[in-house]
């Protein structure tokens, strides 16, 4: 941090020694001189960027005598106008005078690439703009006015000296105004002094937008205080001005006793260790500094970056969503002042990872693998060594899970590229950080950056071990409710359009890109997509359907694919978000089926299946598409052609703001803006386009607003506040959730976003470019059919009564556009009172429902179509719209987006389409029926377990009309054999147990012993016998257990003594990266947490930690005994 303060440092101290503060211009740095003259200006610049100003792109500028740098047109006049002005006079002013370079002086001007004028101005930016620590500045335009007159001047002495500078990245821009001298403000003609260049009209200093609405001033503008202006800052550095200038309002640089809190990075992860740059209120170097993350109780210090910001390190959560954040500043007075913002701590499921691991497929303990990372972090800052921690999850207990920290390397050169570790861990689960070797305060947490959390894959021996253990859990704990249990989707094309239950899984997913290629479909190896339930189920649950390359949804019994789950990874009043059902049920899954033993045929009949697997299945339950009923899409698209929910297309081209889709008790609401459309000159035709749309459940969740940009495509407004998703792409809101999906490329101007409210059964999928919002709502049949109305119509499965008004009436199916039109444009219009829209600056409901745009009078399709000319053929083949739209816009844009998402749509009605289906066929004892699909004319085969053979032949059952027909019951027996050693898959051969019933046969001879003395009753004949059995199976069992407890220990004790003495990873003491994720039925009896759910905290030597925290001790059992962890009963 030494170096960025002293840079700092450096900057404020030249911006105290008069032009010192200036960037180096004069024609030896290559400026450009504008023609001497009065009221002239420089020729039109093209610009080799494109330069976003008041939510507008530019592709040239134009440098104006009097002291303003101009987008649109020139400007002449000598006296300045007071702000707002119309007229497109769209424009920065530095300080717009009547200047006049035929008295004296010159004005310079030249666009920069260079490096270090680049590295100076992103620096200036991350200074004076804490929000943007990791701006890179990528163009640069001085413009600088040196030593000019004004007009009228007798003896023409005072002078003028000032720069502005323009500085962008390409999406953000800022705009610094540096003053030297300044002598006059006024000239003649403006009413000034001829000698003191004082008086009159002075001049104006600020940012006009064209519009005659939006603009910013500096107070003192058209003031005689202007000639103050060089002991003035709005970032307290006198004679200097930062702003930030890309977006529809003007924001300014530097701090305030008041600031608003600004914290950037807004999104991080769950696991902590992010550096966050918190600016706003202004810090001085003595100044005390702490953070506190609500609800967490304990606080945490900052470090002093400049006047304007603070560093300070995320620690670990347990949570995710939205948190209070509250920085308290302590003077030397002892006074505190405290700050509040808002700061999200991301899933982990949805985290981009910041360390790659190299080949993530399987990682074995004990082994070497390969990392990467980035080593310009902020977050590896200041060091140019660091060290890599393992964190492995550790059980203390049912759900009772802790992080426990060990040091894998220390030292290690950051600029490596790529870097071998040796994996070392006893957990199951486990992350790796890249911690920066810089030395901090102790209380400070540690900053790094992470690997996914990932399986640790252990021996045949460990994994039975696991899964035994967890199916003994399982037996003693309710089942998993699958009564209300949304059915999946039937086909892929089904997945992908019901976004409505479903949402795609973070984890295994083709569309949404939140993980690497490599890691995509880790855990589910057959799946080509997969998508889970959008909100927690009943007590919690989850629902994972997953799909193969034939879009056909997988049978997780022979394939790795998706089942019901006890955990929903969103987490939940009694788990832990994605770690909870990681650990309780995918590690299941992996070690009672993919790693319990080497998969083999073994030269007998049957499928490569583990019993152990099967039982995984019986307590998870495979995921089944019975009754599976599709939501029903609609769609708005170009030059407004609508179909409403029922199916009816019909055209509507009003503009203004109108009701989309609205519930009959008014406790859902949608509503759609129409603009006129443009042609390619930027001129309005007789067309409308959508623009914006919004969204909420009244007083149930947030409003959600999607609206065009013309710098980044589309904006997503919540409550009226934009959001950014520059680093993620998935964020919830209260009640619903958005996906901003990825781009198609990276030059892809489009963007193509998901706005779900899950709990009501709405989706709304927004396909945006620049000139237009296409809209496709998704509605479920079962929550709201019969229910809506709107411009989409009732969705009561009736077309022929869609064109329904407020008031019940219902026109005709076949009624002409222009009737359409005229009774539409009033009767389905908001009113002021009614709209949930948030307005840009400047603007208000008059300015989308006024006079004008209420007599706007459109053009029909019907008067066009028969004209359609070879290029519009051939750009649109057969669609009507397409053909439509481009020959009233002319914008192929436009054309191209209206065909494309008529596309969608036909794919989204498609997939609406119930497929009738037949139920999951049910397992056997030792054996599976497995069918190909589960649709019309399937069939299914049956195989017996690993280790068991068919009794008689089974046929082949076929489904038809939602019936398994020719289903025969079929049975297997037991393959007498020896148990064979196994290969561990470390490398190393250990035997296995060689009884002729392996141990889950144990268990569930106990699970079921209820039932065999229930049969003992019935059957009186043989109940000595049975008896006998059951003693014989108890005397087993405890034998089993006598011996595994010893057999087990030793084993433990060798695997944690030789990778011990492997690395010597050396175990740290309790700091914040131990925190227990332990859920809130188990620390519910903390007092001093406000929220449940979350950790406790205290502090012992300075560092926060969880109360919890230990070593491996006994854990407790479900049914209250207490028992030794990893030792199978």
């Amino acid at each position: 941090m030494q170096w960025w303060v002293f840079i700092v440092s450096c900057l404020l101290l030249q911006a105290s020694s008069g032009n010192d503060l200036f960037y180096p211009y004069g024609r030896g740095k290559g400026d450009v001189s504008a023609p001497i003259n009065d009221d002239g200006s420089s020729p039109e610049i093209p610009i080799s960027t494109l330069f976003p100003f008041f939510d507008h792109q530019h592709d040239h500028l134009i440098v104006n005598t009097n002291g303003v740098i101009s987008f649109l047109s020139t400007v002449s006049t000598f006296t300045p106008d007071p702000f707002p002005l119309d007229g497109d006079r769209r424009l920065v002013a530095a300080f717009w005078g009547d200047v006049d370079t035929r008295k004296g002086g010159v004005v310079l001007y030249r666009e920069s690439t260079d490096p270090v004028i680049l590295k100076r101005a992103s620096l200036e930016i991350r200074t004076y703009f804490p929000k943007f620590f990791r701006f890179q500045a990528t163009w640069v335009f001085i413009a600088t006015w040196d030593h000019v007159a004004f007009y009228g001047c007798t003896n023409c002495e005072k002078r003028n000296t000032f720069q502005e500078v323009l500085i962008t990245n390409g999406q953000h821009s800022f705009t610094i105004f540096n003053y030297g001298d300044i002598e006059w403000t006024t000239g003649t003609a403006s009413g000034g002094d001829a000698e003191s260049g004082l008086g009159g009209t002075p001049a104006q200093v600020g940012f006009n937008a064209g519009d005659g609405k939006v603009f910013y001033v500096v107070n003192a503008s058209r003031t005689p205080d202007i000639i103050n202006i060089t002991y003035m800052s709005n970032i307290n550095i006198p004679g200097k001005f930062a702003f930030r200038i890309d977006s529809a309002q003007i924001g300014n640089g530097g701090c305030s006793s008041t600031g608003t809190l600004t914290i950037a990075p807004r999104y991080g992860p769950m696991l902590g260790g992010q550096y966050l740059v918190v600016g706003g209120p202004c810090i001085n170097p003595n100044d005390d500094i702490q953070i506190k993350y609500s609800p967490m109780m304990t606080s945490f210090p900052c470090q002093h970056m400049s006047s304007y910001s603070a560093v300070c390190i995320t620690p670990m959560f347990n949570t995710t969503g939205d948190i209070q954040v509250t920085l308290s500043i302590e003077n030397s007075n002892a006074e505190v002042h405290h700050h509040r913002g808002i700061y999200t701590i991301v899933n982990p499921a949805i985290f981009n990872s910041t360390v790659r691991r190299h080949l993530p497929h399987e990682w074995f303990s004990g082994r070497q693998y390969n990392i990467s990372w980035d080593p310009l972090a902020f977050e590896l800052k200041e060091s140019n060594r660091i060290h890599i921690h393992l964190f492995a999850l550790k059980e203390h207990g049912y759900n009772d899970l802790k992080w426990e920290k060990t040091i894998l390397h220390e030292n290690i050169e950051k600029e490596v590229s790529l870097f071998a570790l040796n994996l070392q861990s006893d957990g199951h689960l486990a992350a790796i950080r890249v911690t920066s070797a810089v030395q901090t305060d102790v209380a400070i947490p540690e900053r790094g950056l992470w690997t996914d959390i990932f399986a640790v894959v252990p021996s045949h021996q460990q994994s039975r071990q696991f899964c035994y253990n967890w199916i003994r859990t399982e037996l003693r704990l309710p089942p998993v409710p699958t009564d209300d249990t949304p059915p999946c989707p039937c086909t892929l094309q089904q997945a992908l359009m019901d976004t409505v239950r479903y949402q795609p899984d973070p984890d295994c997913n083709s569309v949404t890109r939140s993980r690497d290629a490599d890691l995509n479909c880790l855990y589910r190896a057959n799946a080509r997509h997969c998508v889970r339930l959008s909100e927690p189920g009943l007590r919690g649950k989850d629902n994972v359907c997953c799909y193969g390359t034939s879009g056909n949804l997988l049978d997780s019994r022979v394939e790795e694919g998706g089942t019901l789950q006890r955990y929903h990874y969103l987490g939940g009043r009694d788990a832990v978000p994605y770690v909870t059902n990681l650990y309780y049920d995918v590690l299941p899954f992996l070690h009672c089926c993919r790693y319990f033993g080497p998969v083999s045929d073994r030269g007998k009949r049957g499928v490569s299946l583990y019993s152990e697997c099967q039982d995984y299945i019986r307590f998870r339950n495979i995921s089944s598409c019975y009754n599976y009923v599709p939501p029903r899409p609609a769609g708005a698209r170009g030059d407004p052609h609508l179909k409403t929910l029922d199916g009816l297309e019909y055209s509507f081209n009003g503009v203004g703001e109108f009701h989309f889709i609205l519930s009959k008790n008014a406790s859902f609401e949608s509503q759609i803006r129409f603009e006129r459309a443009k042609n390619t000159q930027g001129g309005l035709v007789d067309a409308s386009v959508c623009t914006a749309f919004v969204a909420e459940v009244t007083n149930s969740t947030d409003r959600v607003e999607v609206r065009l940009n013309p710098i980044r495509t589309a904006d997503v407004i919540i409550n009226s506040h934009a959001q950014d998703f520059t680093d993620v792409s998935w964020l919830r809101y209260r009640g619903v959730s958005v996906l901003n999906m990825p781009k198609s490329s990276d030059n892809s101007t489009t963007r193509d976003i998901l706005v779900m409210f899950s709990e009501l059964g709405v989706t709304f999928r927004v396909l945006a470019n620049k000139e237009v919002l296409n809209v496709m709502p998704i509605i479920d049949k079962k929550r709201l059919e019969g229910k809506l109305s709107g411009l989409l119509g009732d969705f009561d499965g009736e077309p022929g009564n869609d064109l329904r008004l407020p008031n019940g009436t219902i026109l005709d199916s076949n009624t002409t556009e222009e009737t359409i039109y005229r009774i539409y444009n009033s009767a389905w219009r908001i009113t002021r009172s009614e709209s949930l829209f948030s307005y840009p600056v400047g603007k208000n409901y008059s300015d989308y429902n006024g006079a004008q745009q209420r007599s706007f009078v459109p053009m029909f399709k019907a008067s066009l179509l028969s004209s359609a000319s070879p290029e519009e053929r051939e750009l649109c083949g057969n669609n009507t719209d397409c053909l439509f739209d481009f020959n009233v816009t002319g914008s192929r844009v436009i054309a191209i987006a209206t065909r494309a998402f008529s596309v969608e749509l036909e794919e989204a009605e498609d997939a609406a389409v119930i497929v009738l289906s037949c139920p999951i066929l049910p397992s056997t004892t030792h054996g599976i029926w497995v069918a190909n699909n589960t649709m019309e004319n399937a069939t299914a085969v049956f195989y017996c377990n690993m280790g068991y053979r068919q009794l008689r032949s089974c046929g082949k059952p076929i489904c038809r009309n939602g019936i398994w027909q020719n289903l025969q019951r079929c049975s297997c027996e037991e393959i007498p054999t020896v148990s064979p050693s196994s290969t561990i898959q470390t490398g190393q051969a250990t035997p296995l147990s060689t009884t002729p019933k392996d141990n889950a046969q144990l268990l569930r001879s106990i699970s079921s012993l209820s039932d065999k003395i229930q049969m003992m009753w019935i059957t009186m004949g043989t109940g000595v016998l049975f008896i006998v059995v059951v003693v014989l199976i108890t005397s087993l069992v405890i034998c089993f257990k006598t011996g595994s407890r010893g057999r087990y220990a030793d084993h433990d004790k060798h695997t944690v003594s030789s990778s011990r003495s492997s690395s010597n990873p050396r175990r740290l003491p309790r700091s914040h990266d131990s925190i227990m994720t332990k859920t809130s039925h188990v620390s519910s009896n903390n007092t001093g947490n406000s929220r449940g759910g979350l950790p406790r905290y205290d502090v012992y030597d300075n560092r926060a930690f969880a109360v919890s925290e230990a070593g491996p001790r006994s854990a407790e059992h479900p049914s209250g005994r207490h028992q030794p962890y990893g030792v199978l009963y």
